[in-house]
């Protein structure tokens, strides 16, 4: 939902005169209708005129472009957080990219505060709220970077922080935290989490398996791996070379069970795995002697 379209619905909705949901649905689908047809009268705001310039840094041809247009969408409304976050997506420079985003979160945070939504009525509820939804993002964005860097313990804090302020977790960073708890080898914690979000997938289970592998717990281990096998088989035979990749696949987009989600976890948890280099000859002779019982 863009900033606009955000704006009409909330003006909609403090002033709709709806008896019950059904006439409330109604009418937001007629809203709906008016909107996509450009039939509803409205002044832009200045957040509005920024959302339309990084529109069009999005669409740039250049990167020269995109950035001066970003720059511009920021400069017109320091609200619109997302062209930081979108200057961050596209820079090469490490540095320059923490800068950037340590620089805007900070402002944001204060914007933020300022505007009284760290509240205890909003506190759990972040994602859900479109004004704090790009806070969470450039938050997750930044737990990301500093697993790159090897600051992992930085990581874990910006992870906790996520959550707190937004339980339901849209972003995924429980799985991120997952990882990093097996990266420290922190069971109690890691149980805690795993008992708020238990999930059968490989980016829940994966820590798990980890984790007891690391411990020297093979009992543990092999439970979890099995476990793994179920939820997605396609993980073991990564191990046994009986995997076929698509090459079009990319790692942001992946389905659970599938091939692809695989990939995923390879690609954005090499952190985790490079503290396991026998893991293929384990997770190998592990399926050995499963097959001879």
């Amino acid at each position: 939902m863009n900033n606009k379209l955000n704006n009409i619905i909330n003006d909609f909705l403090a002033n709709t005169d709806a008896k019950n949901e059904e006439e409330l649905n109604q009418k937001l689908q007629d809203l709906m209708m008016q909107y996509n047809m450009g039939q509803i009268e409205y002044e832009n705001t200045p957040l509005d005129d920024a959302y339309e310039l990084l529109e069009q840094a999005e669409q740039a041809k250049t990167k020269k472009q995109a950035i001066k247009l970003a720059k511009e969408a920021y400069e017109k409304c320091d609200a619109c957080f997302d062209a930081i976050l979108f200057q961050v997506g596209i820079e090469e420079n490490l540095l320059e990219k923490n800068r950037l985003l340590d620089t805007g979160l900070e402002h944001e945070r204060k914007r933020l505060e300022s505007e009284k939504y760290f509240t205890k009525e909003n506190i759990g509820h972040f994602y859900g709220i479109f004004e704090t939804r790009p806070y969470i993002r450039g938050l997750y964005t930044k737990a990301n970077l500093l697993c790159d860097e090897g600051k992992i313990k930085q990581a874990r804090d910006v992870c906790k922080e996520i959550l707190k302020l937004n339980k339901n977790d849209n972003t995924g960073a429980r799985y991120l935290l997952m990882a990093i708890y097996a990266y420290l080898e922190e069971e109690t914690e890691m149980l805690k989490l795993y008992k708020k979000y238990s999930e059968e997938d490989l980016e829940m289970l994966f820590p798990l398996f980890a984790l007891y592998y690391k411990l020297g717990n093979d009992n543990k281990a092999k439970e979890y791996l099995d476990r793994i096998d179920k939820a997605n088989p396609n993980f073991v035979k990564m191990f046994k070379g009986a995997l076929k990749v698509d090459n079009d696949i990319h790692e942001s987009y992946y389905q659970k069970g599938q091939e692809s989600e695989v990939v995923m976890y390879i690609t954005y948890y090499t952190f985790l795995l490079l503290t396991m280099p026998p893991l293929r000859d384990y997770v190998l002779e592990t399926i050995k002697q499963k097959s001879k019982k």
